[in-house]
């Protein structure tokens, strides 16, 4: 699904009030509920592991099922994990995802699980405060590189984007645009966006 008139938006909004932004989470809940405006919820299914208490305990398992029991999710979330996304760690999370239609949920102890099959887009972001540039191999370049890496390993079926907000315009030097380009074509199926407070034409 393509959400890029929905970034387009959020990138709009930091160039016109970039004082507004003070962390990346903000950034990332305000796409969430851009796309959640625009579409309709999806469809819930769900399992969970939390019934068959022993002894004296109380049997939790009417309130996981008080969960899992819920008939549908807004389609867009923040900080989502999954036991197969292949991150390299269950606890790793995606800053954003898109859901299909249909979500199936395991709800696993407290922690709400997600197939990466029942993915259709996937979003990291970046909110770079202080840095003036952007240099090969620096912290914040690997930082963003990894992003990268992350999103390009995920099933073909989920588009990937790996959005750069700063506070400067990060490649304004030749060796600078070079190692914005060098991001830019690490993977080619992961779109990398670059929005400063002085981005050309996105208020026009």
């Amino acid at each position: 699904m393509d959400i890029s008139g929905s970034i387009d938006q959020l990138e709009r909004s930091f160039v016109k009030r970039p004082a507004n932004y003070l962390v990346e989470a903000e950034l990332a809940f305000e796409l969430k509920q851009i796309l959640n405006n625009q579409l309709q919820p999806a469809r819930l299914t769900g399992d969970h592991d939390s019934g068959g208490a022993r002894g004296d305990i109380p049997d939790h398992s009417e309130y996981a099922d008080a969960v899992i029991s819920t008939p549908d999710i807004d389609r867009a979330h923040c900080e989502v994990s999954g036991s197969n996304f292949g991150l390299g760690s269950q606890q790793m999370k995606l800053d954003l995802v898109l859901f299909a239609d249909e979500v199936d949920l395991s709800l696993e102890g407290g922690s709400k699980k997600f197939r990466v099959e029942d993915l259709v887009t996937a979003v990291e972001f970046k909110f770079i405060k202080n840095a003036k540039y952007l240099r090969e191999d620096s912290k914040r370049y690997n930082l963003i590189a990894d992003d990268i890496d992350r999103l390009d390993g995920l099933p073909a079926h989920v588009d990937t984007f790996c959005l750069v907000f700063a506070n400067f315009d990060l490649a304004r030097r030749s060796d600078t645009q070079e190692a914005l380009e060098s991001l830019k074509s690490r993977s080619d199926r992961v779109e990398v966006r670059h929005t400063h407070p002085k981005s050309d034409g996105l208020l026009d």
